[in-house]
């Protein structure tokens, strides 16, 4: 049977297997991410949605504080719109 075969038969069909474990390999790999897309874990997702709460609490502006007073500051600390004057 091999000497049927020369040197670019056994390439091609070497390159085809080759070919066909990769795509196998690719299809297992999409295969898993799916199954395991499906597959959540209840406690994790908790998780995530108080740690976005949090988040979005922490966006949110403070209340208005009164501004400070020009003694109440330190005598090198500028107005905050110096620059305009």
């Amino acid at each position: 049977m091999l000497a049927l075969l020369n040197a670019v038969d056994g390439f091609a069909m070497a390159m085809v297997v080759i070919l066909t474990l990769g795509l196998g390999v690719v299809a297992l790999l999409l295969g898993s991410i799916v199954r395991n897309g499906r597959r959540r874990d209840r406690e994790v997702e908790e998780l995530l949605d108080e740690i976005r709460r949090d988040a979005e609490r922490d966006r949110q502006p403070a209340p208005s504080a009164p501004p400070e007073s020009r003694a109440s500051r330190e005598p090198w600390v500028r107005d905050g719109d110096w620059w305009k004057k």
